[in-house]
């Protein structure tokens, strides 16, 4: 089995979610539903993002693009400052 190839964008933010047993129940019939369509969004993450979608379309009455053209554009720079650390070798084991 190849590994699942990455879908999330580079400038999502990492945040946690608290579900209760029946919303894990829920998400993972929505994922079975999808796995048997063969539909490949099929993760936790991936159905709550389009429930949120679908949400804000039918409740907010705003689309993708209309929340896209209030978000000013950022661009993707790795912020991460290089480090001045040595990796050591590993001592070789005396025999």
């Amino acid at each position: 089995m190849s590994p699942r190839e990455k879908h999330i964008p580079a400038d999502a933010h990492r945040t946690s979610v608290c579900l209760t047993a029946e919303d894990r129940a829920a998400i993972r019939w929505i994922s079975e539903i999808r796995r048997a369509k063969k539909d490949k969004r099929t993760t936790s993450n991936d159905i709550l993002v389009d429930a949120l979608w679908y949400f804000l379309e039918k409740t907010g009455g705003k689309t993708k693009d209309q929340i896209r053209a209030m978000v000013p554009d950022v661009s993707i720079v790795d912020e991460r400052v290089p480090t001045k650390i040595t990796e050591m070798p590993k001592p070789r084991s005396k025999r």
